[in-house]
């Protein structure tokens, strides 16, 4: 009886133990949960990561490059921090302004009036092309094809004029050799014109 006893006590023990054994994959359920929602929480931070993208494009138009388009404030541009070498009172067109851009965009020249209006913008740099893929470098006749009837050769093809319906254009400026140093955007008549009168784009 004693032992019956004994046993029956034991056998409440082993399951009161094993009710304890229970719980530990339970424990172990919450550390999947966590490590689940751990590899989740990545992916939100991935979403700000890509929306930071529209940053406007590394080209030269007719209108200017980047935050450099015609019609700028001078004023608007140097409190944005977005001059360098801010210069007036050059030996050719004493009364303008010249400047150059910042990052990227540090081999723009610029040309502002009096008034403060950016009316030029001159591309030396090798690595802001036209949005149809001209670059400093390229021969006339690369640049030609490009842009077909819109481009006309100034002054015995020592330069080519490319003119929009917009009326501005982009005078590419060659050298001897028939390839592109410079690109200059404005209005295509006043570049025209100052080009062909051989003055300093004043």
């Amino acid at each position: 009886m004693l032992r019956r006893a004994c046993l029956a006590l034991l056998a409440v023990t082993v399951l009161a133990g094993c009710g304890d054994d229970e719980p530990t994959p339970t424990t172990s359920t919450p550390s999947a949960q966590t490590s689940v929602s751990a590899e989740a929480s990545p992916i939100p931070s991935v979403s700000p990561a890509v929306s930071p993208s529209p940053s406007p494009a590394i080209n030269f138009t007719v209108d200017g490059a980047g935050p450099y388009t015609i019609g700028a404030n001078l004023e608007a541009l140097k409190a944005g921090g977005l001059l360098e070498e801010v210069k007036t009172g050059a030996e050719t067109c004493p009364a303008n302004t010249t400047a150059r851009g910042t990052g990227v965009w540090k081999d723009i020249r610029l040309q502002f009036r009096p008034d403060g209006v950016l009316y030029l913008a001159v591309n030396r740099s090798k690595t802001v092309p036209t949005p149809s893929g001209a670059r400093l470098g390229m021969t006339l006749a690369a640049v030609s094809s490009i842009y077909g009837s819109l481009a006309k050769e100034l002054n015995g093809g020592a330069a080519l004029l490319v003119t929009t319906t917009s009326g501005r254009g982009i005078l590419f400026d060659l050298d001897q050799s028939k390839k592109v140093f410079a690109m200059i955007a404005g209005d295509a008549a006043y570049l025209k014109s100052s080009y062909e009168g051989g003055t300093d784009f004043c």
